[in-house]
């Protein structure tokens, strides 16, 4: 009965008085309560029920605790106060007169009248009006010290309207500390003042505030005025605002902890409407005494930041500073000047001014040393190729110095435009040497060009072979111009001029791959195999691990008409590599169609052949689930059915054991498969395939005996998945999880932790090893959620940014920003700069941001060039600094944002930082503040602990009062770091679980349990 009448109270029923009224009379507890110790009152009070005041009424007469405090220390008045119903101010008077305690303190000590002042709109005078004077105490502090004017300053909605200045004078003139500050050194100003979308109005806001004694330079904890927030304000009327304030006595010159200045901020502002207003207010800055030349931490001064930022105006706002002396040839950390940052824009004027006022075209940057020219021909403007003759013309080197990372030739033909051809000639004119090496991987210009596919980049190969590029140069791992051409997927017309001009079609990477092993590797076309062969390529070539091409094929394509033309020419079709398998096995392995397994068998490729560890084509072909009809004609050709491996599993044990169809098991033992047949470890075809429940003498189950094989995951899933029992002890104390753990099963301790065993409860074998505890944080791993919640769309994703195809991506803006040390300047600089990446980069450079590029397997054929050299870089962390250089970031910090290590570490800053905390819990009377996005993030692992609203966007709080403080502590900063590695010694020796984890309140895992 307490339930539903809960429930009913939950909903916007027409009746709901009436079924009230006739569950009371009929005995329901008027003060039931829910999980959340909402009672029926707390209820209506948040409801918007047409006749809530008159529900109100009749409970409190029947005897509700009006009083009574929820989970969050929430009274009824409290619950009125934050819900926006029409009839508030009646339903407020109602519980004040009948007894509502008007101070009473919720969770973070916030009163009522903190609750009006933060989610009220309409009538919001009145009431604040009616609350004082009934007592309400008007300077109560929360636990971060806000006052109720703080939070008045925090709405939103009264920050839009005309009437926040009376409301302010009202709290004022009743007695509130205009001067009181929270625990981030801000006062109500301040917080008015941090939203950039400021009113009109605010200015009289400002005016009463510092008229009634704020001083104007007061900071908060990152050094930022009151001047500072207001110069990156997108209100058209700042101006004004500036002027107020410098007139007041603001400093203009007041640094933040960046040291940057109110100048700076103004320029980097974006803001339309700011920059409509950015040379006015530049010209009032610098009269009254701002300093053009004054430094960031990372040297940048204001002109720098115009030529970063700044695109509408950006000729008049550079020659109004530059009129003030600012310097055109400041260098910031990383060595760039004004004259880089203009470079990478359509803006010849600008460059055309600043060389003109001394601008050095010559000066370099500190990692990649490239000049102003080398920047310039990475960009594709309208005018790119005049600001490049333009540069030249003001003798721009086009020969980098030792050291640069590439020459201007190579960015041309990397990035690659309409007008690049035109480019080249020129620079090749102006004696571009057409074999300079880059930096790190050793290619010319040529092999960039070979990479990109432009409507061009035929016309424009052929001139650089013309005139003299070497077309057999070699990259450090041996790659010429032709494997780069086959490698990425370049046309027909481009690699038949190639080898017709002497490309040597049988060069050989350090791998021993030659172009026609990249031709079957990679998406080219068949006629462009077919010339290379016809040309001349040695068809039966051999890779380091003995691969031809055939291997190549038979792994990379399902094209019959390929193999076909390569065994016509004359490719072995029995040739084995170094682990014995031959095209068949690959074939096979890689479940290619019938057609191709038909034509390899038809031209002499032997079906009983055992590669390593004694695998036939039949084992390959069960091993991987190939069709009903390759299996069948596979066997129907001669293949030994009862062939054995050399841990004596025939194809029906691989059948069995990796879930072939009924009608593939069937046909093996039709044909005389013996299903009696045993494995070294006496396992039978029949052992896979028993019922999940069976027990044998020693109450071994089939889970049981399938954990105790590594190879054995498909079996596991399956029984797991057809109802096996994860934690049942067989005869001897032992659980699926303890054998998977005695044996070393990394997969089966996976797939029982993620199934969620009873990982306390061992049995006898309690005896765990490192090993588990790495699976176990693997399981429930940070990296893994992170994964996750980059492939979500859900609403929690804040922020979109698109590549330069308009390809659109939603991302995290908390998580990002945690990953770029929580500077939004970068943040926007990402975003900027991604808008002139490709999709396949921008996804390369969200993959790392949120994983660190966990998975390098999978990423490793397709962005990464096969080099096992120490000092080589991947092309994949060449795309990584190319960005991150691009925003100052050097490649150590790279190498500490790797892996799961840097994702953690970031998280555990974000764990440190209280100020961007949104959600909280409490226990013990304590107060834990945590990221909902973090919560969110690790859902699956707290399964419903946190009752999470994603599009609530309100400050949530949780009661988890039947806890101890250390065990929720402990577990919070599980969900941020997940390193119970950290915990233990790591020195191989074994640890017995129960003693670890020590099955006591304080134990993280006992709070899983619970």
């Amino acid at each position: 009965m307490k339930q539903l009448y809960i429930l009913l109270l939950n909903h916007k029923m027409k009746n709901a008085i009436e079924i009230i009224k006739y569950l009371i009379e009929n005995g329901a507890d008027i003060n039931a309560k829910n999980i959340k110790k909402e009672s029926v009152l707390h209820f209506v009070c948040q409801s918007q029920n047409e006749k809530v005041i008159e529900i109100i009424k009749y409970l409190v007469e029947k005897g509700a605790d009006i009083n009574d405090k929820a989970n969050l220390s929430r009274t009824s008045l409290h619950f009125a106060c934050q819900n926006q119903n029409e009839n508030l101010i009646e339903i407020i008077k109602y519980l004040i007169e009948n007894g509502a305690d008007i101070n009473a303190r919720a969770n973070f000590k916030q009163t009522p009248l903190h609750f009006v002042c933060q989610f009220q709109n309409e009538n919001l005078i009145e009431i604040i009006k009616y609350l004082i004077e009934k007592g309400a105490d008007f300077d109560a502090r929360t636990t971060s010290n806000e006052t109720a004017l703080h939070f008045l300053c925090q709405n939103e909605s009264q920050k839009q309207n005309g009437k926040l200045i009376e409301i302010i004078k009202y709290l004022i003139q009743n007695g509130t500390d205009i001067k009181a500050t929270n625990n981030l050194n801000e006062t109500a100003l301040q917080i008015i003042c941090q939203n950039e979308n400021l009113n009109e109005n605010v200015i009289d806001v400002i005016k009463y505030f510092i008229e009634n004694g704020i001083d104007v330079n007061i900071k908060n904890l990152k050094y930022e005025t009151i001047l500072h927030y207001t110069c990156k304000s997108q209100n058209k009327n700042v101006i004004e605002i500036i002027k107020y304030l410098i007139e007041k006595g603001a400093d203009v010159n007041v640094k933040n902890d960046l040291d940057e200045t109110p100048l700076h901020f103004i320029c980097k502002n974006q803001n339309q409407n700011q920059n409509k207003n950015a040379i006015e207010i530049i010209k009032y800055l610098i009269e009254k005494g701002a300093d053009v030349n004054v430094r960031t931490k990372k040297k940048e001064t204001p002109l720098d930041l115009v030529c970063k930022y700044q695109e509408n105006n950006l000729l008049e706002i550079i020659q109004l500073l530059v009129s003030k002396k600012a310097n055109v040839k400041n260098k910031t950390i990383q060595n760039e000047t004004p004259l880089h940052l203009v470079c990478n824009k359509n803006a010849i004027e600008v460059i055309k001014y600043l060389i003109e006022k001394g601008a050095d075209v010559n000066v370099r940057t500190k990692i990649k040393k490239e000049t102003p020219l080398d920047i310039a021909c990475q960009f594709k403007h309208q005018n790119t190729f005049e600001i490049i003759k333009f540069l030249v013309l003001k003798k721009a080197k086009i020969n980098p110095r030792k050291n640069s990372e590439a020459s201007p030739l190579h960015h041309v033909c990397k990035y690659q435009q309409e007008n690049s051809l035109e480019i080249i000639k020129f620079l090749v004119e102006k004696k571009a040497k057409l074999n300079i090496k880059a930096l790190y991987l050793e290619e010319t210009p040529l092999h960039f060009a070979c990479i990109y596919k432009h409507s061009k980049s035929f016309e424009l190969i052929k001139f650089l072979v013309e005139k003299g590029a070497d077309i057999n140069s070699k990259t450090n791992n041996k790659e010429t111009p032709l494997h780069f051409a086959c490698r990425y997927q370049n046309s027909f017309e481009v690699i038949k001029f190639l080898v017709e001009k002497g490309a040597d079609i049988n060069s050989k990477t350090d791998r021993n791959e030659t172009p026609l092993h990249f031709a079957c590797k990679y998406e080219n076309s068949f006629e462009v195999i077919k010339l290379l062969v016809e040309k001349g390529a040695d068809i039966n070539s051999k890779t380091n691990e003995n691969e031809t091409p055939l291997h190549i094929v038979c792994q990379y394509k399902d094209s019959l008409e390929i193999i076909k033309f390569l065994i016509e020419k004359g490719s072995n079709v029995n040739r084995k590599t170094k682990t014995r398998e031959k095209p068949l096995h690959i074939a096979c392995k890689y479940k290619k169609s019938f057609e191709i397994i038909k034509f390899l068998v038809e031209k002499g490729a032997d079906v009983n052949y055992q590669a390593k560890n004694n695998r036939t084509p039949l084992h390959f072909a069960c091993e991987y689930k190939n069709s009903f009809e390759v299996i069948k004609f596979l066997v129907e050709k001669g293949a030994d059915i009862n062939s054995k491996t050399d841990r004596n599993e025939t194809p029906l044990h691989y059948a069995c054991k990796y879930e072939n169809s009924f009608e593939v098991i069937k046909l093996l033992v039709e044909k005389g498969a013996d299903i009696n047949s045993k494995t070294n470890e006496n396992e039978t075809p029949f052992t896979y395939c028993v019922d999940v429940d069976y027990k044998n003498k020693d109450s071994i189950t089939p889970l049981h005996f399938a954990c105790r094989y590594k190879n054995s995951f498909g079996v596991i899933k399956l029984l797991i998945e057809n109802g096996a029992d994860i934690n049942f002890q067989n005869g001897y104390g032992e659980s699926p999880l303890s054998i998977s753990i005695q044996n070393e099963n990394e997969k089966g301790i996976q797939i029982l932790l993620m199934n969620d065993v009873n990982f306390l409860d061992l049995g006898n074998q309690i005896i765990i090893s490192q090993q588990f505890l790495t699976i176990f944080c693997q399981v429930y791993s940070i990296n893994e959620d992170m994964n996750n919640l980059l492939k979500s769309t859900n609403n929690f994703s804040d922020l979109q940014i698109q590549s330069n195809d308009s390809s659109k991506f939603q991302v995290h803006k908390p998580i990002l920003l945690t990953r770029f040390d929580n500077n939004e300047s970068i943040l926007q600089k990402f975003i900027d700069i991604c808008s002139q990446k490709s999709k396949e980069e921008v996804e390369i450079l969200l993959n790392f941001l949120y994983t660190g590029f966990p998975d390098f397997d999978q990423y490793r054929n397709q962005f990464i060039i096969q080099n096992e050299s120490e000092n080589k870089i991947e092309m994949r962390e060449m795309i990584l600094i190319e960005f991150f250089e691009e925003i100052g970031f050097d490649l150590n910090w790279i190498n500490e944002k790797k892996g799961r290590k840097g994702i953690i570490k970031d998280l555990s800053k974000l764990y440190q930082e209280n100020e961007t905390k949104d959600f909280r819990i409490i226990c013990e009377e304590k107060e834990i503040k945590v990221h909902k996005l973090i919560l969110i993030l690790r859902s699956e692992l707290f399964k419903g602990m946190f009752e999470l609203n994603i599009q609530d966007q309100s400050n949530q709080v949780h009661d988890y009062s039947g806890k101890s403080f250390e065990t929720i502590n402990q577990f919070i900063y599980f969900l941020y770091h997940d390193e119970f590695e950290e915990e233990i010694k790591i020195n191989k020796e074994f640890y017995d679980l129960k003693d670890y984890f020590q099955l006591n309140p304080n134990s993280i895992i006992d709070l899983f349990l619970n």
